[in-house]
């Protein structure tokens, strides 16, 4: 039976997008296959990549065994979502879903004994202690004698007075830290015994159509606007980035473009610009030392479109043009060099608005 998306910020039941015959083919497409395959979704997790649907297997697997756990990946990659669907697909799904900062939960002074209102609250249920890379090593060492805690606990048989279940996440290879001292081998190896690993963004680029259409339709359901889904031409917009923030930086992009769309798709012109993350440029060349007219135009539009506050009519009206003339000076992108001579005969988007403005 499949099972309901999760709201990524509660956790609760959230419909599947419907489709709809007058939606554009790419849409459809995307919408059509949610709909059809099931098992491209797993509570609000969503993926039809190999490297996706091994996660949802090792997921579905080992959610109803699960004591202790730990769900590593980059930032924006969702681990507290991951972490919230297993609780919901697990044993004690009825019971409470208690998610707090690892570094907090120790952060009492020199006592080793944890918060007990925060045991009370997620008794019989999950407690989540996130970014537990994060852990000096002094409180790694009062995080391991939690786990020895929680261990006596189910010796005695008085399980229901404490979680259930334990969930952490690392932004870090575990294994990695400890490997270099950084964190304590003994809790690594307990930490990492079952470990889910969410992959970055880039390495699940079969994904990011499906990741798209979904935000959008969410963000319709949610804030009452008719957001249906991408415009044709938007996706090789969205492909062309690197995505350093992963899945977070998707659906904050697919939000603003939502709340920038006039119609029911969003277009190329509606998603905001995308910056490439400093390790992924390769040697970029300094603004003042870069002759090109197309990339100079586009940095003056994006520098314009910041001190706007990313209002389009503004920016416009700052630059001295029309907003359907700002519109096309965003739609033509990054100016690819020419390869041939019969290219580098024609001016580019960009040039030729150039030209024409001139």
């Amino acid at each position: 039976m499949p099972i309901s998306p999760l709201s990524a910020e509660d956790g609760a039941l959230y419909p599947l997008p419907s489709t709809d015959e007058s939606l554009p083919a790419a849409a459809v497409n995307a919408s059509h296959s949610l709909a059809d395959h099931p098992e491209w979704t797993l509570g609000a997790m969503v993926g039809r990549s190999a490297v996706m649907q091994r996660l949802f297997s090792q997921m579905r697997s080992t959610a109803r065994h699960l004591r202790i756990a730990t769900v590593e990946g980059e930032s924006g990659t969702g681990k507290a979502l991951a972490a919230r669907t297993l609780h919901h697909i697990g044993p004690v799904s009825k019971a409470p879903f208690t998610p707090f900062p690892a570094i907090q939960f120790f952060a009492n002074g020199p006592s080793l004994a944890p918060p007990a209102p925060l045991l009370r609250e997620s008794r019989s249920g999950t407690l989540f202690l996130s970014h537990v890379e994060e852990l000096s090593l002094e409180q790694q060492t009062r995080l391991m004698a939690f786990l020895q805690w929680l261990d006596n606990q189910q010796v005695r048989r008085i399980p229901d007075s404490v979680p259930r279940q334990v969930f952490f996440s690392s932004s870090q290879p575990l294994r990695r830290m400890a490997a270099s001292s950084a964190f304590r081998a003994d809790l690594c190896h307990r930490l990492i015994a079952i470990r889910f690993v969410l992959p970055p963004l880039r390495e699940r680029r079969d994904d990011l159509a499906l990741l798209a259409d979904f935000f959008a339709r969410r963000f319709s359901a949610t804030h009452g606007k008719p957001v249906r889904g991408l415009a044709p031409h938007t996706l090789p917009r969205l492909s062309s980035h690197t995505w350093p923030g992963n899945v977070r930086e998707l659906e904050s992009v697919i939000h603003s473009a939502a709340l920038e769309c006039e119609g029911q798709w969003i277009r190329p012109i509606d998603i905001p610009a995308l910056s490439p993350h400093p390790a992924t440029a390769p040697n970029p060349v300094p603004a003042e030392d870069d002759p090109n007219l197309d990339r100079a135009i586009l940095r003056h539009i994006n520098l314009v479109l910041a001190r706007a506050d990313g209002n389009k009519l503004r920016a416009a009206k700052m630059l001295g043009i029309s907003r359907s003339t700002l519109y096309r000076l965003l739609d033509s992108g990054t100016v690819q060099p020419a390869t041939n001579t019969a290219d580098a005969a024609t001016p580019s988007p960009g040039l030729a608005i150039w030209m024409a403005l001139h």
